[in-house]
């Protein structure tokens, strides 16, 4: 047998559901060290509202944690988190009284060491090398003499200042477009996305140049997104990325059409050198006249061998040498026309007697009639086409009547 507790006995106070949970929250904000703390952990379910707030869970082997990223906070971000990367997380522990529900509030985000920050690059590069987005039979060919260039950049900066000179110098005939874009930051993917999309729907650009300078890895993380390599992928015009140093790598320098090891050196590659242009123009100009003049000296020393050759024959034998053969030639030719003639007119005459033949009024000479539909004009060809009521024309050689069909008789 069990005896009955009375309630008043078991404690001293009795908390309804509601104050539990203010009691909770207090004392969690109360404790110094959930109110400013790091925690390492792999992010999972990571997904941005509409808000720009960003939801996901810190795990580790043994549990997890839901967590937030205001969207002021998440501005700040030199990258965007995906689901898999390991982060140190700094921030501060919150309860939601009304659900009963512990949630950790970052303030700050980075990846859990260079191992950890190296671990994703590689992750997604294995992810889109085995999908075949680094094939080398999908990269396309750049343009030798483009006339519109496209240049995805921060509108401020050196990188713009140094493109423009170098394709200024270089090539000064091409038209540059700059499509301004963030590069660095947790909005830069999205922001560069939507200058691809531009670039395509501008219509105009024989080649884009997408770059950055140089910076950390946080720096440069954002050309290492997978939705942005993605549209790099499927991207309709030939693409040089300009990432960072010569010893920076990007997931986007895989993706790219070819990969310039800075700045300056994408604008050289896809702008030829003007002067290297003109050289190779004069050079042509020199081969033209050296063949030109080769051919009249060759001339030259034909006409004076048949001028040669003239002087040894006589004028007069050769004048009736061709007089001859143009005589002979006129008569094979009226002959030709003779026979030609013969020959359409039989074959016209037979088509004529073939006409007769087929004509319908000859068979009316006979004695015969051919009958139509009064309404349609249609031809009555078999006894099936014949309706009671309907009325008929009666054609004969010299007229036409109507009759009205009363009675059918079928073949027994």
């Amino acid at each position: 047998m069990f005896d009955l507790l009375d309630p008043s006995e078991a404690t001293e106070a009795v908390f309804s559901v509601s104050d539990l949970n203010l009691h909770i929250k207090r004392v969690l904000e109360c404790d110094p060290i959930l109110s400013d703390i790091a925690v390492t952990g792999e992010i999972s379910n990571f997904k941005i509202h509409s808000s720009g707030h960003c939801y996901f869970s810190l795990k580790d082997a043994n549990g997890q944690i839901r967590a937030v990223l205001w969207r002021r906070d998440a501005a700040r971000l030199g990258f965007r988190p995906s689901d898999g990367d390991r982060v140190l997380a700094l921030g501060s522990v919150d309860f939601y009284p009304a659900r009963g529900e512990t949630s950790f509030i970052a303030r700050e985000l980075h990846f859990a060491g260079q191992g950890a920050q190296f671990e994703a690059f590689l992750r997604l590069k294995t992810l889109l090398e085995e999908e075949g987005l680094f094939d080398a039979d999908k990269k396309k060919e750049l343009p030798l003499m483009p006339k519109t260039i496209g240049v995805i950049t921060s509108p401020t900066g050196a990188v713009i200042r140094d493109i423009l000179n170098v394709l200024s110098r270089r090539y000064p005939l091409a038209q540059v477009v700059l499509i301004p874009a963030a590069v660095q930051g947790f909005s830069a993917p999205m922001d560069l996305i939507r200058a691809l999309h531009f670039a395509e729907a501008w219509g105009d650009l024989d080649v884009v140049i997408m770059a950055r300078g140089g910076g950390s890895a946080e720096d440069l993380w954002a050309f290492n997104d997978e939705e942005l390599a993605r549209t790099v992928a499927d991207f309709s015009i030939p693409l040089v990325s300009a990432i960072g140093h010569e010893t920076d790598f990007t997931i986007l320098d895989f993706v790219a059409d070819k990969r310039a090891p800075t700045p300056s050196a994408a604008a050289e590659m896809v702008a030829p050198d003007v002067r290297q242009l003109l050289g190779y123009l004069a050079g042509l100009q020199l081969r033209a006249a050296q063949t030109v003049g080769g051919e009249v000296r060759l001339a030259r020393q034909q006409v004076d061998f048949l001028g040669q050759k003239l002087a040894f024959a006589s004028p007069a034998k050769r004048l009736e040498l061709e007089r001859e053969r143009l005589q002979a030639l006129r008569k094979r030719a009226e002959e030709a026309s003779k026979a030609r003639v013969k020959i359409e007119t039989q074959r016209l005459a037979g088509l004529g007697a073939q006409l007769r033949a087929l004509d319908p009024c000859r068979v009316l000479e006979r004695g015969y009639a051919m009958l139509s539909d009064a309404q349609s004009g249609a031809i009555i060809s078999a006894l099936e086409e014949v309706r009671e009521g309907q009325t008929l024309v009666v054609t004969l050689q010299k007229g036409t009547f109507q009759v009205a069909v009363q009675i059918i008789h079928s073949p027994s």
